[in-house]
C-alpha cells in the first residue's frame, strides 16, 4: 500500500479541506487527511540510489482498512504476495498441487515453518515482520478458504514457538490481536 504525498505551489485554499499542510525544501508538501495514520514527525526525505531516485516519507503510513467479513482474494493471490517476501513460494508452489488443486494447508504451512526457521537469524526479522503482515492480510482480505488456512494452520503454527509468537504479537495490528484473542476465547484454545 503506497501513500501519495504532493509537492505545488498552487493556491492553498485548494488543498486545505483534504489535506495537512507542511512546508519542505521542494516547496509545500500536502499530506491527506483522511486514509492515513500518522506515526510521529513527517519528514520527506530524497534518495538516490544506482537503481531508483524517490522520496521517502517517514511519519505517515497508509490506513488498515478495518475487516468487514471474508475477502475475495483466493489462495492463488496469496501465492503471488507471499513470492514478493519469499523468493521461493513459486518454486515450491507445484510440490503442493494435488489433482489439479493448490493444498494451502500444506502449502502456507510450510511456509510458515520457513518463516519460524529464519527468524533465529536477526538480520531476517524485517522480512519475517513482513510475513507477519501477510498473515494479516490473509485474515483481512482473504475468502473463506484463506480465512481457514490463517486461523487453523498459520496461527497453530506460530504459537507453538512463545519468541515468534511474541514477535508476531508486536507486529501485527490490535485490531487483529482482539480478533485473535475472541477467536481463541470461542474455540476454548487456552494460550499463554
Amino acid at each position: 500500500m503506497e501513500v501519495s504525498v504532493s509537492f505545488t505551489d498552487k493556491a492553498e485554499s485548494e488543498y486545505e479541506e483534504k489535506y495537512h499542510k507542511d512546508k519542505s525544501v521542494l516547496g509545500n508538501v500536502y499530506i491527506p487527511k483522511e486514509g492515513v495514520t500518522i506515526t510521529g514527525p513527517i519528514a520527506v526525505r530524497y534518495e538516490k540510489h544506482p537503481w531508483i531516485e524517490q522520496f521517502e516519507i517517514d511519519g505517515i503510513r497508509a490506513e488498515v482498512p478495518k475487516r468487514q467479513g471474508f475477502g475475495v482474494k483466493n489462495a492463488q493471490g496469496f501465492v503471488q504476495s507471499l513470492s514478493t517476501i519469499y523468493s521461493e513460494a513459486y518454486d515450491i508452489y507445484h510440490e503442493y498441487i494435488k489433482e489439479d488443486e493448490l493444498d494451502a494447508h500444506a502449502y502456507f504451512g510450510y511456509a510458515t515453518d520457513y518463516f519460524m526457521n529464519v527468524f533465529e537469524d536477526e538480520r531476517r526479522h524485517k522480512m519475517v515482520a513482513k510475513f507477519c503482515g501477510f498473515v494479516e492480510n490473509m485474515w483481512r482480505e482473504g475468502d473463506e478458504a484463506i480465512y481457514n488456512v490463517a486461523m487453523q494452520t498459520v496461527l497453530e503454527k506460530l504459537r507453538n514457538n512463545q519468541d515468534f509468537w511474541d514477535f508476531f504479537e508486536n507486529s501485527i495490528t490490535q485490531e487483529f490481536k482482539e480478533y485473535i484473542e475472541s477467536y481463541n476465547e470461542k474455540n476454548n484454545l487456552n494460550i499463554d
